[in-house]
């Protein structure tokens, strides 16, 4: 417990719970530099210590908090939040187990892998319809939603800076993709109304209980575009579901959405091809900061299913992205 902030005002919120202080088991974390711990206890309870948070007058926290409250009064499966100190950087939280998606997934024959993955498509469907409603930008510590330009910076740039010239050393002036870039963002981002957006919407984000699914790491949910979290969910590298998955699932998200957005599927699939090359770029910007950057090698094992994924998309993009298509093609990890 020497690194734990077990203040008083921790150790009055455990014991009010049951929970031992000092029965503590670190959890595996994500690719932030959030810790998780179990306290053991009835019920156990999952600790999230992140003492020095980004964000400014919102951090992520805070976010983290306002909108996992949110979510729970909209009927979403977040876990509980029972105690909150932003002093001191923690927050005590329902245990949702050790059973992520990707987990559950693993070894599973295609139909049983197809029935979990239309569950998370009804859970986003609800997410989207049902977590916008009452949802209040100004809870979010990064950005309030995506905007052309969020796309060219987080998106598109992270993909050069931390994977193509940062992880594969590849002297690729920005200048050089500009076009194609300016290109993916006016197709990705053609207008209309924004939704709620989860932003992480992938297998390592999804737990099972049971027949159930909920959801973790929704701090960074936003304002945006419907395709974004399905392709998410579609080409989560750690699943790496196959192109004819990907089409079928993706048929009956767009079931779902012609139920609850009569008439919106048109605009959906004529921006989804585009997010979803976005969503890949991004991906890789963020498996090479991790294992560049952050020194957590484990990323890269996700890095070549995701690169094949990329090269797939841009052979049948190829004539709306040539710079890219060209890129792509010669890319290869040492």
């Amino acid at each position: 417990m020497a690194d734990l902030p077990a203040g008083p005002r921790l150790r009055a919120a455990a014991a009010h719970f049951g929970a031992d202080l000092n029965r503590v088991r670190p959890l595996a974390g994500d690719g932030s530099e959030r810790r998780f711990y179990r306290l053991e206890g009835a019920p156990s309870l999952v600790l999230l210590w992140h003492p020095h948070p980004p964000g400014g007058a919102v951090n992520e926290n805070d976010s983290y908090v306002l909108i996992g409250r949110h979510l729970r009064r909209r009927g979403l499966p977040a876990p509980e939040i029972y105690e909150y100190s932003r002093e001191e950087g923690w927050a005590l939280l329902e245990d949702l187990g050790n059973l992520s998606l990707e987990e559950a997934l693993a070894g599973r024959p295609a139909g049983q892998r197809r029935g979990w993955h239309r569950r998370a498509l009804d859970l986003l469907i609800d997410l989207q319809f049902e977590g916008i409603t009452g949802f209040d930008p100004a809870w979010c510590f990064d950005t309030p939603a995506v905007t052309p330009e969020f796309l060219l910076e987080r998106e598109c740039g992270y993909f050069l800076r931390e994977f193509v010239q940062g992880c594969l050393g590849m002297k690729i002036p920005a200048t050089e993709l500009a076009p194609d870039f300016a290109r993916l963002v006016a197709r990705a981002l053609p207008g209309g109304p924004a939704w709620l957006m989860h932003r992480d919407f992938q297998s390592r984000n999804l737990m099972v209980q049971g027949e159930r699914l909920r959801l973790i790491d929704f701090q960074g949910c936003r304002l945006g575009p419907l395709g974004y979290d399905v392709a998410a969910l579609l080409i989560d590298p750690y699943v790496d579901p196959a192109p004819d998955e990907q089409e079928e699932l993706l048929d009956y998200y767009l079931g779902r959405l012609g139920e609850r957005l009569p008439g919106g599927t048109d605009a959906f699939r004529d921006a989804y091809e585009h997010l979803a090359l976005s969503r890949n770029l991004q991906i890789l910007g963020a498996f090479g900061f991790l294992t560049r950057s952050r020194g957590k090698p484990q990323f890269a094992r996700s890095i070549p299913p995701a690169l094949a994924s990329l090269k797939r998309r841009l052979a049948a993009l190829a004539g709306d992205y040539p710079r890219l298509a060209r890129l792509a093609a010669g890319l290869e990890l040492g």
